[in-house]
């Protein structure tokens, strides 16, 4: 079997050439990547009693802030809902929030509480937490 390197460098050549064609015209019409600058949206721990703990994804790109004597109300849009938010500051003075509380873990404590008194009543030995 007789090999022509000429026309096997011309396939190859060929090749090649319609290979890095194809690669520029992927990238030309692949489309650009709308990245979404996150400087607008604030996240914030629910505390409303239903959906208590969830993570909302706050909206602050536009709104509306009134006050009252006491209060100064912030009111925006819950991005994955569309629901109005308010807010609620002091006007005046410092803040602090109480952290989330779990009932789970409220409710084991409880019932680690309840052994302990139950061991101590029996005047047997105390059981630590870790």
């Amino acid at each position: 079997m007789k090999i022509n390197f000429y026309s096997l460098l011309k396939k190859s050549t060929i090749g090649l050439l319609l290979f890095y064609i194809g690669l520029v015209f992927s990238q030309v019409t692949t489309p650009e990547c709308v990245c979404e600058d996150p400087t607008n949206i604030w996240y914030k721990v629910s505390s409303f009693e239903p959906d208590s703990g969830k993570i909302v994804k706050l909206d602050m790109t536009k709104g509306q802030a009134f006050s009252d004597q006491m209060f100064i109300y912030i009111a925006v849009r819950d991005l994955d809902t569309g629901d109005m938010i308010y807010i609620g500051f002091p006007n005046g003075g410092d803040w602090v929030s109480e952290p989330a509380k779990d009932p789970f873990l409220e409710a084991l404590d409880e019932e680690f509480k309840n052994l302990e008194d139950y061991l101590r009543s029996k005047d047997s030995q105390e059981i630590k937490k870790k």
